[in-house]
């Protein structure tokens, strides 16, 4: 998974950095800006950890305001106790919340919070022109990787991204496989199969050896 910290205390932003590598999460960037923090989006972020109260009077709530209307998911940062600044932070809908000092267990449990919540969601955040677009995975007919690109297929067209195809994989349930070192499949969406071809709807899809023992098992 990948985070963006948007925290202006470094020691505290370096120190959450340490303990989200250690679970194998990658910061993408640690901001201190709101500013930036709204620019950092085009980077597609799995989610973010954001401080309530930044320098020049900065409000990290009316960032969490912006995570929440794009479905994306936030943990709060915060060393303020006032109950009406708790209560406005409350209405952003955080995905979880900690508090400083916070200890490494803490930060543990606010990602598997998010992990939980974005497998529970189903669905595959990308970038569009018009924005962050949310796909709900029983649209995903299959995925196609073109070069440094991925080509998302769906039941109502056709999106780019510029990601891995082992990248779309793991942001992808286990309703998905991959049958070839070019292609992921919705395993819903086979209509039919024959020696080494299968068929996504209309799709007829090639099915390298590596991966069919995989797909039997299926």
């Amino acid at each position: 998974m990948n985070a963006i910290i948007v925290e202006d205390e470094l020691i505290i932003a370096d120190h959450l950095a340490q303990i989200l590598s250690s679970i194998n999460v990658n910061v993408i960037e640690i901001i201190d800006d709101l500013t930036e923090a709204e620019k950092s989006l085009a980077k597609a972020p799995d989610f973010y950890f954001l401080d309530i109260r930044l320098s020049n009077n900065q409000n990290g709530i009316e960032f969490g305001k912006v995570l929440n209307n794009l479905a994306i998911p936030f943990i709060y940062i915060t060393a303020n106790n006032e109950l009406e600044i708790l209560k406005k932070a409350i209405a952003t809908q955080p995905t979880s919340y900690i508090t400083k000092p916070f200890k490494e267990r803490d930060v543990i449990a606010a990602v598997e919070l998010i992990k939980l919540k974005t497998k529970v969601a189903n669905y595959l955040q990308i970038i569009t022109p018009k924005g962050i677009k949310k796909i709900a995975e029983q649209e995903i007919l299959y995925c196609e990787a073109k070069g440094s690109y991925v080509n998302i297929v769906t039941e109502n067209g056709t999106f780019v991204q510029r990601m891995t195809l082992k990248k779309t994989l793991e942001m992808l349930s286990d309703d998905f496989l991959r049958i070839h070192r070019s292609f992921i499949i919705n395993k819903h969406k086979i209509s039919s199969s024959k020696s080494n071809t299968i068929y996504i709807s209309e799709f007829p899809l090639p099915i390298s050896r590596a991966y069919k023992s995989l797909l039997i098992k299926e």
